[in-house]
């Protein structure tokens, strides 16, 4: 295999008030829809998902697992960069990571990962398409071998 450099992906995303809780800061809930935000952005991206769906495709993939660590509160009008990329390609899934800084100082907000199953025509966990397999693996600095 050739190692390249691992794409990375960055959005930037304006924190509303409505993202806020009664303490005034970023509900942790929220920190999981700025991850799927970038997620989606990051599999567009790279082209391993169709976008936009057509009225008669089926969910692609279905979310396994995603988990968080909240190291900083972010408040009304933060501007945050939420980088992902992939960081492991499997037979039927793949993982991103997920880094939030705040933009003004780059203060670590949050960081986190997702698992994704791939699904087959009848809904159910099936082996990743070639193509997305590849683009999912260059994306990590590697060519398929």
């Amino acid at each position: 295999m050739l190692e390249t450099q691992t794409l990375v992906t960055e959005l930037a995303i304006t924190v509303r008030s409505t993202d806020m809780d009664a303490d005034r800061n970023v509900n942790n809930a929220v920190f999981f829809t700025y991850f799927e935000q970038s997620r989606l952005e990051h599999l567009i991206g790279l082209g391993a998902i169709r976008w936009p769906p057509g009225p008669t495709d089926r969910p692609q993939f279905a979310l396994a697992e995603t988990s968080a660590r909240f190291r900083a509160p972010a408040f009304h009008r933060d501007v945050l960069l939420v980088r992902t990329y992939t960081t492991e390609v499997r037979t039927r899934s793949f993982s991103v990571a997920f880094e939030i800084e705040r933009k003004r100082d780059g203060l670590l907000i949050c960081d986190g990962r997702s698992a994704q199953v791939w699904l087959g025509e009848d809904g159910r966990p099936a082996a990743l398409p070639v193509g997305v397999r590849e683009a999912l693996v260059r994306s990590m600095g590697r060519e398929s071998t």
